[in-house]
Order: C-alpha cells, then structure tokens, then sequence
C-alpha cells in the first residue's frame, strides 16, 4: 500500500506547492520544481523545489513516508548532500510520516568512525503527521492541503471529512475533492466507515469523475502505454496500457472491496480492450456496496468472453 500514499500525497501537493512551502517553510516562495533525479546517482526524490526565502535561494526537499525506514537518515543525508552539490543551494529536507509508527528514526543523523569518532552530523526534520492538530491545515494559505486532514490527530472521524468537503467547496478547491476521497479511503478502513464514505461523497460523482487528479489517474495507464508503444511497438504499447490499467483498477478494489478483489482480478484478466477497463473503473467509482460491484464485474467479464 505504499505506493497509494506516495501517489496521492505527491499530486496533493503539485496542485499547490505554494500551499506546501507556506506550511514546511513559512515566508519562502515557490519558483518551481527542480528535476527530482539527482545526477550523481541514480536516485530520485519524492519533492524537490525551488524556493527563495529571505530573499536567497534555497532547495526544498520531502520525502513521503508510509513506514518507518531504519536507514531513513542515511538516505536523507545522501539526497541532502547530492542536492547541495548539484545546485549549489544550501537544502533543507524533511521525511513526512503518514501513519502512526512506533520506531521512526529521529535526526540528527551521525555518520561515525570505526573509532568511534563522528565524521558527519547532518539534521533533517520529522513530521508525523498523526500528531498535528487539525487546525495546521485550517490556516489561510494552507486550503490546498485539507485533504490532509484525516491524516491529523484524531482525524477519522466523520466530522472531519465534512470539514474537508466544505473547506474546498468554500475556497473553491473542488478539483481537490478527489484526492481528498482517496485519502480518507485509506485511513477509514472498517466496513461502516467505508460505506459512509462512498455515500457522503456520491453526491460529488460528477465534480470527481471530472476533476484533474481522477483524471489524470485513468489516463496514467494509456499514457504508459503509448509510450512503451513509442519505444516498443503499438502491440507491445496496447497491451502495456491494458496492463497499467488492471493494475489502477485492483488499486481501487482492494481499497475499497477487498473481499472481492480476487475475483475482480480474475474477471478483468479476460478483458482485453483498454476502452472497456476504463469505463470499468469509473463505474467503480460510483457504485455502492461490494455486491453491486461484483454483479458489475460478472456482467462485464461475461460481455467479454462473448465478443
């Protein structure tokens, strides 16, 4: 499931990195996103921006964390000091924890000798999120990152998610409102909660099934596979696309129906045609409890085995 968080939290942000800046380091500004691949190796960040704060330029640098990572400070230091190097920017970095883990490494990191001597001391910034207060997000500014919210301390529960709805519709953030439906499916994990959710935000399908972010997440799987097709042949291209889109669509399943999930990956492994597993997944989308989705699935699958 780490890769759902990654996702989610990384196009939360993109939609508003000021909003981002604005909260991790107050009075910078935001100048753009820096190529995330840093040169000297073959690693990459999760965020890298550009920002100026007191009138000098600087990096900022986030990394987005489901899980503790015992080398978790190791690897900030490494992505610090190549992104010093690269930019010629002094970088401050920080590791966001998503979920309550009990065994977080703290900073400073210490890089020591075999004689016990310390060669490097490098501190970074933990942030975990299941600590913050809700308010954090509440501030002007910040409108961008309500869907954080059921992140925050005590933060699944239903009155949240209604402060989240009503935050973006009155700011006008309702291209957020999709993301702020897939976070909230990842922390409300019992059965109640998941069937309030789908019914508290059915009333939005239109705006979700519209928005940029739900969008961009159904047109991941053909983009890839035109670019594999680009590369590799439109064949090859096709069925990488049908692929991608299989694997978005059991993303959504097991989040969502996971006591159906095996049967939804046996049923869409006999589709074939990418136009289908799309609508698919939109329709997944929409309905309401997991029977409905499953009759769904067997209508579709059995369209399929008679073309």
């Amino acid at each position: 499931m780490a890769k759902p968080w990654d996702d989610l939290l990384k196009r939360l942000v993109a939609a508003n990195p000021q909003h981002f800046v604005n909260w991790l380091l107050p009075g910078a500004q935001f100048e753009s996103e820096r190529s995330l691949e840093l040169k000297s190796r073959t690693v990459e960040a999760d965020i890298l921006y550009n920002v100026v704060l007191n009138k000098k330029a600087m990096l900022l640098h986030a990394e987005m964390q489901r899980s503790s990572d015992p080398d978790m400070g190791r690897r900030l230091w490494e992505y610090n000091a190549l992104a010093t190097i690269t930019s010629g920017r002094p970088v401050w970095s920080i590791v966001l924890y998503l979920r309550k883990e009990r065994k977080v490494v703290e900073p400073p990191y210490k890089l020591e000798l075999p004689n016990d001597e310390v060669s490097h001391v490098f501190y970074y910034k933990n942030i975990k999120l299941w600590e913050l207060p809700r308010e954090t997000f509440k501030q002007p500014g910040l409108e961008g990152l309500l869907p954080l919210l059921p992140l925050t301390q005590d933060g699944v529960r239903g009155e949240v998610v209604e402060e989240v709805i009503s935050g973006l519709v009155s700011t006008g953030y309702t291209d957020l409102l999709s993301i702020a439906y897939m976070l909230a499916a990842l922390v409300f994990e019992k059965e109640g909660e998941r069937q309030w959710l789908k019914r508290r935000f059915a009333v939005f399908q239109d705006i979700l099934k519209e928005s940029w972010a739900y969008q961009e997440i159904l047109r991941e799987g053909l983009e890839e596979g035109r670019e594999q097709g680009r590369e590799q042949g439109l064949e090859e291209g096709r069925e990488q696309g049908v692929q991608a889109l299989r694997q978005t669509l059991m993303s959504f399943m097991e989040m969502h129906f996971p006591t159906i999930a095996p049967l939804a990956k046996k049923q869409t492994d006999i589709i074939e045609d990418p136009v289908v597993l799309q609508n698919l997944i939109i329709k997944m989308f929409t309905v309401q409890t997991a029977e409905e989705a499953k009759q769904y699935l067997m209508a579709v699958a059995s369209d399929e085995k008679k073309n």
